[in-house]
Protein backbone atom coordinates (compact mmCIF):
# COMPACT_ATOMS: atom_id res chain seq x y z
CA UNK A 1 0.00 0.00 0.00
CA UNK A 2 2.76 2.46 0.81
CA UNK A 3 4.14 1.93 -2.70
CA UNK A 4 0.77 3.04 -4.10
CA UNK A 5 0.69 6.05 -1.82
CA UNK A 6 3.97 7.37 -3.30
CA UNK A 7 2.16 7.81 -6.58
CA UNK A 8 -0.54 10.41 -6.41
CA UNK A 9 -3.96 8.80 -6.31
CA UNK A 10 -6.48 10.57 -8.49
CA UNK A 11 -9.88 11.33 -7.03
CA UNK A 12 -13.05 11.52 -9.06
CA UNK A 13 -16.24 12.64 -7.40
CA UNK A 14 -19.63 13.88 -8.35
CA UNK A 15 -21.21 16.33 -5.90
CA UNK A 16 -24.85 17.13 -6.61
CA UNK A 17 -27.85 18.49 -4.80
CA UNK A 18 -31.52 17.63 -5.00
CA UNK A 19 -32.19 19.91 -2.03
CA UNK A 20 -34.80 22.49 -3.01
CA UNK A 21 -34.05 25.09 -0.34
CA UNK A 22 -31.03 27.28 0.28
CA UNK A 23 -28.03 25.07 1.01
CA UNK A 24 -26.21 27.64 3.14
CA UNK A 25 -22.87 26.77 1.49
CA UNK A 26 -21.47 26.59 -2.01
CA UNK A 27 -21.09 23.15 -3.59
CA UNK A 28 -17.90 24.35 -5.27
CA UNK A 29 -16.35 25.18 -1.86
CA UNK A 30 -17.11 21.69 -0.60
CA UNK A 31 -15.80 20.09 -3.82
CA UNK A 32 -12.56 22.06 -3.55
CA UNK A 33 -11.88 20.58 -0.10
CA UNK A 34 -12.52 16.92 -1.02
CA UNK A 35 -8.97 16.16 -2.26
CA UNK A 36 -7.50 17.65 0.90
CA UNK A 37 -9.86 15.60 3.09
CA UNK A 38 -8.90 12.42 1.23
CA UNK A 39 -5.18 13.21 1.24
CA UNK A 40 -5.26 13.92 4.97
CA UNK A 41 -7.23 10.75 5.71
CA UNK A 42 -4.82 8.60 3.73
CA UNK A 43 -1.78 10.13 5.47
CA UNK A 44 -2.97 8.66 8.77
CA UNK A 45 -1.37 5.23 9.22
CA UNK A 46 -4.36 3.69 11.01
CA UNK A 47 -6.61 4.74 8.15
CA UNK A 48 -4.34 4.00 5.19
CA UNK A 49 -3.33 0.56 6.48
CA UNK A 50 -6.90 -0.53 7.20
CA UNK A 51 -8.88 0.70 4.21
CA UNK A 52 -11.04 -1.62 2.18
CA UNK A 53 -8.51 -1.30 -0.67
CA UNK A 54 -5.37 -1.97 1.37
CA UNK A 55 -2.95 -4.07 -0.68
CA UNK A 56 -4.77 -3.55 -3.99
CA UNK A 57 -3.26 -1.84 -7.04
CA UNK A 58 -5.28 1.06 -8.39
CA UNK A 59 -4.84 4.54 -9.83
CA UNK A 60 -7.97 6.35 -8.73
CA UNK A 61 -10.81 6.45 -6.25
CA UNK A 62 -14.27 7.67 -7.16
CA UNK A 63 -17.49 8.31 -5.28
CA UNK A 64 -20.65 10.41 -5.29
CA UNK A 65 -22.10 12.85 -2.77
CA UNK A 66 -25.77 13.81 -2.93
CA UNK A 67 -27.44 16.48 -0.80
CA UNK A 68 -31.11 15.81 -0.07
CA UNK A 69 -33.80 16.76 2.44
CA UNK A 70 -35.11 14.98 5.55
CA UNK A 71 -38.10 13.51 3.72
CA UNK A 72 -35.92 11.82 1.09
CA UNK A 73 -33.32 10.54 3.55
CA UNK A 74 -36.10 9.15 5.76
CA UNK A 75 -37.48 7.21 2.78
CA UNK A 76 -34.03 5.81 2.05
CA UNK A 77 -33.38 5.05 5.72
CA UNK A 78 -36.70 3.18 5.91
CA UNK A 79 -36.13 1.25 2.69
CA UNK A 80 -32.50 0.24 3.15
CA UNK A 81 -31.97 0.29 6.92
CA UNK A 82 -35.46 -0.45 8.29
CA UNK A 83 -35.34 2.77 10.30
CA UNK A 84 -38.32 5.04 9.79
CA UNK A 85 -36.66 8.32 10.70
CA UNK A 86 -34.47 10.95 9.12
CA UNK A 87 -30.75 10.95 9.77
CA UNK A 88 -27.79 13.13 8.89
CA UNK A 89 -25.81 10.86 6.57
CA UNK A 90 -26.26 7.50 4.89
CA UNK A 91 -23.38 5.86 3.11
CA UNK A 92 -23.60 3.12 0.53
CA UNK A 93 -20.08 1.70 0.75
CA UNK A 94 -20.28 -0.39 -2.40
CA UNK A 95 -16.61 -1.33 -2.66
CA UNK A 96 -16.12 -1.95 1.07
CA UNK A 97 -19.18 -4.19 1.16
CA UNK A 98 -18.26 -6.10 -2.03
CA UNK A 99 -16.69 -9.50 -1.35
CA UNK A 100 -15.00 -9.47 -4.77
CA UNK A 101 -13.36 -6.00 -4.59
CA UNK A 102 -13.21 -5.44 -8.34
CA UNK A 103 -10.90 -2.70 -9.61
CA UNK A 104 -12.14 -1.54 -13.02
CA UNK A 105 -9.50 -0.01 -15.31
CA UNK A 106 -7.45 1.10 -12.30
CA UNK A 107 -10.42 2.81 -10.62
CA UNK A 108 -12.12 1.87 -7.40
CA UNK A 109 -15.69 3.11 -7.15
CA UNK A 110 -16.20 3.49 -3.40
CA UNK A 111 -19.93 4.28 -3.39
CA UNK A 112 -22.23 7.10 -2.44
CA UNK A 113 -22.72 9.48 0.47
CA UNK A 114 -26.20 10.94 1.03
CA UNK A 115 -26.46 13.96 3.32
CA UNK A 116 -29.63 15.54 4.66
CA UNK A 117 -29.20 19.30 4.52
CA UNK A 118 -32.16 19.73 6.92
CA UNK A 119 -30.52 17.59 9.60
CA UNK A 120 -27.09 19.12 8.97
CA UNK A 121 -28.57 22.60 9.51
CA UNK A 122 -30.23 21.47 12.75
CA UNK A 123 -26.99 19.89 14.03
CA UNK A 124 -24.65 22.70 12.98
CA UNK A 125 -22.79 24.10 15.98
CA UNK A 126 -20.88 26.80 14.12
CA UNK A 127 -22.07 26.87 10.54
CA UNK A 128 -23.61 24.54 7.99
CA UNK A 129 -20.44 24.22 5.89
CA UNK A 130 -18.46 22.92 8.88
CA UNK A 131 -21.21 20.41 9.67
CA UNK A 132 -21.39 19.27 6.05
CA UNK A 133 -17.60 18.77 5.96
CA UNK A 134 -17.85 16.70 9.15
CA UNK A 135 -20.55 14.53 7.60
CA UNK A 136 -18.55 14.16 4.38
CA UNK A 137 -15.44 13.10 6.29
CA UNK A 138 -17.55 10.65 8.30
CA UNK A 139 -19.10 9.29 5.12
CA UNK A 140 -15.73 8.92 3.40
CA UNK A 141 -14.47 6.89 6.36
CA UNK A 142 -17.44 4.57 5.84
CA UNK A 143 -16.62 4.36 2.12
CA UNK A 144 -13.07 3.41 3.08
CA UNK A 145 -14.44 0.50 5.09
CA UNK A 146 -14.65 1.86 8.62
CA UNK A 147 -17.76 1.25 10.69
CA UNK A 148 -18.87 1.99 14.24
CA UNK A 149 -20.97 -0.83 15.62
CA UNK A 150 -19.32 -0.38 19.04
CA UNK A 151 -18.44 2.76 20.97
CA UNK A 152 -14.69 2.23 20.60
CA UNK A 153 -15.01 2.23 16.79
CA UNK A 154 -17.26 5.29 16.88
CA UNK A 155 -14.71 7.15 19.02
CA UNK A 156 -11.97 6.17 16.54
CA UNK A 157 -13.96 7.56 13.60
CA UNK A 158 -14.82 10.80 15.43
CA UNK A 159 -11.17 11.25 16.46
CA UNK A 160 -9.97 10.71 12.89
CA UNK A 161 -12.54 13.07 11.37
CA UNK A 162 -11.71 15.76 13.95
CA UNK A 163 -7.99 15.41 13.19
CA UNK A 164 -8.59 15.67 9.45
CA UNK A 165 -11.00 18.61 9.70
CA UNK A 166 -8.59 20.52 11.95
CA UNK A 167 -6.10 20.44 9.04
CA UNK A 168 -8.51 22.20 6.68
Amino acid sequence: MKKIMKNKIKYFYNVTSEYEGELGFELSEVEALLPKILDNLLKIDEVRDNTCFSGLKFKSLSFDILFIDDTKIQEINREYRDKDCSTDVITFALFADDDFKMVMEGDIYLGEILISVDTAKAQAKVDIKEEVLTLICHGILHLLGFDHQIEEDYNFIVDIQNRVLSLL
